[in-house]
Order: structure tokens, then C-alpha cells, then sequence
């Protein structure tokens, strides 16, 4: 029987990474075309930014998530998509930041309770505490 130890994975994992950053990156072109980001005091909508631009938000996105205990790749995603829609520091927010330091890994549904619990007075403060420096990439376009 064929077998792979783990130093062979883990010479895999780059390109598996950089095809799932490929796969946010397609998901956010199609589902959030209008999204916008914050970028040198300008806004861009994720159409507007250059696709390796965006896939470095991205690949911050997923770094930052993965922080928080984050593995499974439907959560990752639903993580990097909130970075879009409110805040690259959405994670900052009071209650935010308590639900990462209470869970040590964050799956599906517990990404989906957190968010359900968040009121609209929570997202407007997370989105008036927008923080370019979320996004944990280079200033220039």
C-alpha cells in the first residue's frame, strides 16, 4: 500500500493553500462584486482591486482566521467574507473578540451563532472602527 508521511503532505500544503485563496477569491468576484474595502484612506470595491491585491487581503484574511482557531474551510471562508462586508477588524469588536478568546477552535456552526448574536448597533460599531491595517498587507496598490 502506498503511503505519504507527514513531511511529504506538508509539501503539498502551499499549493493547496494558494488554490483555496484562488477559490475565495473567485467566490468574492461572483457573490460580492460590490464589497468594499478600505485601502490608503480610498475605498475599492473587490471588482476595482487587482486580483493579487485582493488575494493578499485574502491570504491575510485566512491567517488571521486561522488565529482564532479556524480550520474548516467553509468557516474560513464565511470569516474572509465578513472581513468584506463590515470590517477587516470585525474580529476587534467586544463581543467578537470575547467569542475567540472563550472558543478555542471555531467551527460552522458556532461562526454562525456568533454572528446571529451580533445586533446591528454591533456591526454599525464594528464598521465605524474600520482598520485598514486588518487586512495585514502592503499600503500600495
Amino acid at each position: 500500500m502506498f503511503k505519504i508521511n507527514a513531511e511529504q503532505l506538508r509539501a503539498f500544503q502551499p499549493d493547496a493553500d494558494e488554490a483555496f485563496v484562488r477559490r475565495v477569491t473567485e467566490y468574492l468576484l461572483e457573490n460580492h462584486p460590490d464589497a468594499e474595502a478600505r485601502l490608503a484612506r480610498n475605498r475599492f470595491s473587490v471588482t476595482a482591486l487587482p486580483v493579487e491585491k485582493l488575494r493578499e487581503m485574502i491570504r491575510g484574511g485566512l491567517e488571521r482566521a486561522r488565529e482564532h482557531g479556524i480550520h474548516w474551510k467553509s468557516t474560513l471562508l464565511a470569516f474572509v467574507v465578513l472581513m468584506f462586508l463590515a470590517a477587516p477588524n470585525f474580529d476587534e469588536h467586544l463581543k467578537a473578540a470575547r467569542f475567540f478568546r472563550e472558543n478555542e477552535t471555531v467551527d460552522d456552526e458556532r461562526f454562525e451563532n456568533f454572528v446571529a448574536e451580533m445586533s446591528d448597533d454591533d456591526w454599525t460599531a464594528v464598521e465605524a472602527a474600520y482598520d485598514e491595517t486588518g487586512w495585514r498587507i502592503g499600503a500600495e496598490l
